[in-house]
């Protein structure tokens, strides 16, 4: 473990208390037996937040393992290089995904740009199995809208003209 993961876990754990913290303030109960709009936000948060503490300290453990086995290794390897271009290579893709499909979502709807986002995602990743590539777009969107459309009642972006009306079709 390096300085710059111990500085990234924690600036991601102390975003996920944060928005956790700010969480609180949509949980309202309006009538008995109703969880409230902030019952998911809540929740999804903290998990998040414990998920992060708990790889937080297992990098620490690691660390220690590591540093106890082989110390004062400093230099890179040719092969540590290239692996650390090609996660850096992985990480840019991805958000360029992100940004992709955070910018076509109000116009192409939430299904399409959805199957197209993990689809593209999947690619980033390098992922090349071909079933893994055909079926895992259509199964999580299809996965998503049950569960947050159909089950929660949670409205999903339609997009515009004839992306609207392929969404109605849909859900």
């Amino acid at each position: 473990m390096k300085k710059d993961e111990v500085a990234a876990n924690f600036v991601i754990i102390a975003f996920f208390v944060f928005m956790l913290y700010d969480s609180f303030k949509l949980h309202k109960v309006q009538r008995f037996g109703d969880v409230g709009s902030g019952f998911w936000p809540i929740l999804a948060l903290s998990a998040a937040s414990i998920l992060s503490i708990i790889l937080l300290i297992s990098s620490f453990k690691k660390y220690q393992r590591t540093k106890k086995q082989a110390p004062g290794e400093a230099s890179r390897s040719p092969a540590a290089e290239t692996d650390l271009k090609s996660r850096r290579k992985k990480f840019a893709l991805s958000a360029i995904c992100l940004l992709g499909y955070i910018l076509i979502m109000p116009y192409v709807g939430f299904v399409l740009s959805t199957i197209v986002y993990v689809f593209a995602f999947i690619l980033a990743l390098e992922e090349r199995r071909k079933p893994v590539l055909v079926l895992s777009p259509f199964l999580l969107t299809a996965l998503i809208v049950i569960v947050f459309a159909k089950f929660i009642g949670m409205p999903l972006p339609r997009g515009v003209d004839f992306f609207a009306a392929f969404s109605r079709f849909i859900y």
